[in-house]
């Protein structure tokens, strides 16, 4: 039984491919193949083979073990690899890939491809799904079942990968009914032949023009619009290299492939002249790479080579900012694998409504300003002036240092401390092993609060992440003295004049167009739900 992996073409990267395939692989032959269309019209498909030079021998990766044990040298044979490019009469173009060839064909293809045809089919059986959740520590999630056959996802998660036992009508033979579907669909054949390939690529063809969806599928759609890929490019690399964060998912899919880059991996960084062989790709490791050469990684991190190896060989060759995931807050899109991707309804619309569970509440009274900071400045500069650290300080400096000592969040918490009740815990931290957190910034009524003041995702995500950390303390019970905690609870202090309350006063979060950071808020709900505990959000406004 043979298995054909089918990739869709770009219409605007086709002609980028062909060179590459002529490049990297040896043109064979182009055949005819002659088959029913979707209209059930002979159509006659045209296919080149592209075949691997003949690949020199390569010396193993542990060769040095056989040395040290004096043991004659071993070498291996790279893997063989073959692609076959089908073109249609109205210049539609698909490509079938054998052995690592999908390496090559991946970055042209048409990556909606796959689950469009996905969402159209019934199925007696899902085997596993991999999931991406953008944002959260689990990037990627591979889900395996037995006896099931719902496509089963959460809010705030997108669909990498699909394995599973499609239900084909009776006497249906030209594939078998398991399919792997990502950006490629991979068929598993009993009858393999030019004829049965250009069957299938028919058959796919049919199922995408006359069958209605059956499944909802949360997955990011491909900006094709080139002046918003310019604006996005232009925004990515102010951001990044202002404040560079690399994640790199130790699982990809590419095509319908499972990729680990896992510490038995091999890798090349290149910049420049500059190069070096790695076993794990990750942020320490590129940095080390740029001190090592001189280089100032937040100038050129983005534009690191990565060569990934099998068996020594070269098999796939991308920049970093080609493997990190990003997102777009303002404009809703994703950069994955170099590419820009729009959510797509299915995706936002399961993450409003997961968001929209959080209690939220608006307490008018706690609103800040910049009047409020200022008289407490003037508070505290009566009764610090005098300190010996601004002997020599006139009342403009003295109060400028103070406004840098009680910063807009430190004032806020001091304030609610002093005057509505709560235990300020900002800034006290707490030994861990040999780290030191932040426990909570205020606390009552058996509720942490983590609380941030800002208008943007990348400020305000930051106190979901420290709400997060402190609830992993809480879950093992690593810290001493901890109050007894029944809720916890996001205190965002919105840096703007525009309220989000309905008419009965209650916070909607959907009037956000904060994007990442209710994709973050949902993982956050999820965490706190799983210890036991209440999620609670308080909308606040700096004016």
């Amino acid at each position: 039984m043979g298995s054909i992996n089918l990739y869709k073409i770009d219409s605007q990267k086709r002609d980028y491919l062909i060179p590459e395939l002529s490049t990297k692989l040896r043109e064979i032959d182009t055949r005819d193949v002659l088959s029913v269309n979707p209209n059930n019209e002979e159509e006659t498909l045209s296919m080149t083979l592209y075949v691997s030079y003949t690949q020199h021998d390569h010396e193993l990766s542990w060769q040095w073990l056989l040395d040290e044990f004096e043991q004659p040298e071993i070498t291996v044979v790279s893997s063989p690899k073959a692609v076959v490019l089908i073109e249609k009469e109205d210049n539609a173009t698909y490509a079938a890939t054998f052995g690592n060839s999908f390496f090559l064909v991946d970055k042209y293809c048409d990556r909606n491809f796959g689950f469009a045809f996905a969402k159209k089919l019934d199925y007696n059986e899902i085997k596993t799904t991999t999931l991406m959740t953008p944002v959260s520590r689990k990037n990627k999630t591979i889900n395996s079942y037995i006896n099931y056959n719902e496509l089963e996802f959460d809010s705030g998660e997108s669909f990498s990968k699909i394995k599973a036992k499609a239900l084909l009508p009776n006497e249906f033979s030209l594939f078998k009914p398991t399919l792997e579907v990502g950006s490629s669909i991979k068929f598993s054949t009993s009858n393999d032949s030019l004829t049965t390939l250009a069957e299938i690529v028919f058959y796919v063809e049919k199922i995408l023009l006359y069958e209605n969806d059956k499944h909802d599928i949360p997955l990011f759609t491909k900006v094709t619009d080139g002046d918003l890929i310019r604006v996005l490019d232009s925004r990515f690399e102010n951001s990044e290299r202002e404040n560079p964060q690399v994640n790199i998912s130790e699982l990809d899919i590419v095509g319908s492939t499972e990729i680990f880059n896992r510490n038995d991996s091999e890798f090349t960084i290149k910049y420049g002249t500059h190069e070096k062989n790695i076993t794990c790709l990750n942020e320490d490791e590129l940095r080390h790479f740029c001190t090592e050469n001189g280089l100032n990684y937040n100038h050129c991190f983005l534009d690191i080579k990565v060569i990934s190896l099998q068996n020594g060989t070269p098999v796939c060759t991308n920049k970093v900012r080609e493997i990190i995931d990003y997102t777009d807050d303002d404009y809703r899109c994703l950069l994955s694998k170099g590419n820009w991707y729009r959510y797509n309804d299915d995706y936002l619309t399961y993450l409003e409504r997961s968001v929209s569970e959080i209690k939220a509440e608006y307490h008018p009274e706690y609103d800040f300003s910049n009047e409020i900071h200022d008289a407490f400045i003037e508070t505290k500069y009566t009764e610090e002036r005098h300190s010996p650290e601004y002997a020599t300080k006139s009342e403009e400096e003295i109060k400028k240092s103070l406004k840098t000592k009680y910063y807009a969040e430190r004032t806020f918490n001091l304030i609610r401390s002093s005057d509505d009740g709560f235990a300020n815990y900002d800034r006290e931290g707490r030994k861990v092993g040999d780290s030191k957190i932040e426990l909570m910034d205020l606390y009552r009524d058996r509720c942490m609060f983590a609380v941030k003041i800002g208008k943007t995702s990348s400020k305000l995500c930051y106190t979901v992440d420290q709400s997060l950390e402190s609830l992993k303390m809480y879950q093992h019970h690593q810290l001493d003295g901890m109050p007894e905690i029944d809720k916890v609870c996001i205190w965002i202090v919105l840096d703007q004049e525009t309220h989000i309350e309905n008419e009965d006063g209650i916070p909607e979060l959907s009037r956000l167009n904060l994007l990442l950071l209710k994709t973050k808020l949902d993982q956050w709900k999820k965490e706190v739900r799983l210890q036991g505990l209440k999620p609670l959000i308080y909308v606040n406004y700096r004016n």
